[in-house]
């Protein structure tokens, strides 16, 4: 059992483009067998008849459907595509004519009424099998555009959706460094210092790299490690500036039953150390996180007074950019990102629905 579902996982499409064929033709059958065998009594005939039908229209339709259609009409032999179909248009009657002398030899009592105009109305009758050879090529040609069209539809996606992962991936792999080169600039700023919480904010990073590497390698994460990931980083920032309580945390709501893109929250924050003015002191720094039908994430930091000149690390920029197109990637019509900026305080606020 276990080794026909991992066959029928790998050709899963396949079985299912055989199953509508079947259905197709049980369909088409059905219909001979309601208009043209519905009065006939001897089931021997019905299925001699139903199989007969199969005989001359299974090789048109997928003489159309496998080759004609894909290498001549597609591949633009459009008078070899016509020529061809002229001669099967004009020898399709001509088979159905002789299976219905044959069916006439041996069941004259069961007839189907065009048995019987084939008796004495030659040419009406090779008419109607024309058009009904017609209608096998024109649903051999709605058949192969239509499933050409479903499997291109199929392909289109999965290359969209290897392109958005291969963006995605590459998007994550900036987060790492940019965070990396900070913080290790934070640590030299310790042991230039001669601090004793450098080897501390060592540890500290390695907890942080280890969620980077280890964890955050899904589309998906709980809220909570997140979050835990976030107040990792708090500290480490909090050894660097020797003072505790920078962040004023606020949160709201159940966080533990919330999943979350791993590593949005983090550059929001990282800006707000980067960026900020006077951070060495208690609740310089305010998050907010409020967990509802909506996920509302706002971090606020406070800005130097105007015109006073404050040194900026120049090679910032990264990080904002880099999660606002994640976000487009991610949570595409299911979030808002706004950003205050007033005289004193610089405010980001991101809402997922």
């Amino acid at each position: 059992m276990s080794s026909l579902k991992k066959w029928l996982s790998l050709h899963h499409r396949q079985v299912t483009v055989v199953a509508i064929h079947v259905l197709a033709w049980v369909l088409y059958l059905s219909f001979y067998n309601t208009t043209y065998v519905q009065r006939v009594s001897s089931q021997t005939f019905t299925l001699l008849f139903l199989f007969s039908i199969l005989l001359t229209d299974l090789p048109v339709f997928y003489y159309y459907y496998l080759r004609a259609i894909p290498r001549l009409l597609v591949g633009r032999k459009v008078w070899k595509f016509i020529l061809i179909t002229v001669v099967i248009v004009l020898n399709y009657p001509l088979s159905r004519y002789g299976l219905d002398y044959v069916f006439l030899w041996l069941y004259p009592e069961n007839a189907t009424p065009l048995s019987n105009i084939a008796a004495g109305e030659f040419q009406v009758v090779f008419f109607i099998r024309a058009l009904a050879a017609l209608f096998v090529v024109a649903m051999a040609g709605i058949g192969k555009f239509t499933f050409d069209w479903f499997e291109n539809e199929r392909i289109r996606r999965e290359l969209e959706n290897q392109n958005l992962s291969s963006e995605l991936a590459f998007l994550k792999s900036q987060i790492n460094p940019h965070f990396l080169f900070n913080t290790l600039n934070n640590i030299h700023t310790l042991a230039y210092k001669k601090s004793d919480g450098a080897p501390e904010a060592i540890m500290k990073l390695s907890d942080l790299m280890r969620y980077m590497i280890y964890e955050s390698d899904v589309d998906f994460v709980p809220l909570e490690h997140e979050v835990q990931h976030l107040k990792s980083f708090v500290a480490l920032q909090e050894l660097r500036f020797k003072s505790e309580e920078i962040v004023d945390f606020s949160f709201e709501g159940d966080i533990s039953r919330r999943q979350i893109a791993p590593l949005i929250l983090l550059p929001f924050v990282e800006n707000a150390f980067k960026h900020g003015f006077d951070l060495n002191r208690k609740g310089a720094i305010r998050i907010r996180l409020v967990v509802g039908t909506k996920l509302v994430y706002e971090v606020t930091n406070p800005l130097p007074p105007s015109g006073m000149s404050v040194n900026k690390d120049q090679v910032g920029g990264i990080g904002l950019e880099n999660i606002k197109r994640r976000l487009d990637l991610i949570y595409k019509g299911k979030h808002t990102l706004s950003v205050n900026e007033s005289s004193d305080s610089f405010k980001v606020t991101l809402t997922i629905k």
